[in-house]
């Protein structure tokens, strides 16, 4: 017996494009839309419009025929075979070998330490020739051992240190506003206003 294929239930020819299926389609939907078989008296409409809607489910979509059209050939739809899976030992990549009686590679101790030692003897002979930087200036920052000059307004500012005793304002203390200086020192207030300098006289040249 022959099979009755989606493109028999539709009434079109395997080549028959979509626009052809659709139309076919259409046209057999109104002829068996239920409505229209019990006005007629017609019984076999329960029947046909689920294979008719199954057929145009499968030969309106461009995938779904073409599996169908394979079936009707008795050979499924296969796309381009694939290669074979490369073996393991194919496709792991091969690890260079050295000697074994090589044994592990050594850290070179001496050259590390000859070149260290170079550059200690650098720094030292460096440090050698190297003449003495001038000493910082003031940071404005009132310490104990600062040297400070006394302002027209009795406010006392951190100078560069002449290293003369007979000459410089040493800071001996640096107390709050309401603190006591030491005796020997006189207080003066900071000029930024951190607090009193207690500022010692200069030694006496003639002692």
């Amino acid at each position: 017996m022959a099979r009755t294929t989606h493109y028999d239930m539709l009434g079109v020819a395997p080549t028959a494009d979509v626009a052809d299926i659709r139309e076919a389609y259409r046209r057999l939907a109104r002829e068996h839309h239920p409505d229209r078989a019990r006005s007629s008296g017609r019984s076999d409409s329960d029947v046909a419009m689920p294979a008719i809607n199954e057929a145009y489910r499968v030969l309106s979509d461009p995938a779904r025929r073409a599996v169908y059209d394979a079936s009707l050939r008795g050979a499924p739809e296969r796309g381009p075979a694939a290669p074979p899976p490369a073996s393991s030992a194919e496709t792991a990549p091969t690890m260079p070998t050295f000697p074994s009686h090589l044994g592990p590679a050594r850290f070179p101790w001496r050259s590390v330490s000859f070149f260290a030692m170079l550059a200690i003897i650098g720094v030292v002979v460096l440090a050698q020739f190297t003449e003495p930087g001038e000493p910082p200036g003031p940071d404005g920052i009132m310490r104990v051992g600062s040297c400070v000059v006394i302002e027209a307004n009795g406010d006392a500012r951190e100078v560069l240190c002449s290293g003369d005793p007979t000459v410089d304002l040493v800071v001996e203390a640096f107390i709050p506003f309401d603190g006591v200086c030491p005796a020997g020192s006189l207080p003066y207030r900071d000029r930024q206003g951190m607090g009193v300098a207690c500022v010692s006289s200069p030694t006496d040249a003639g002692g």
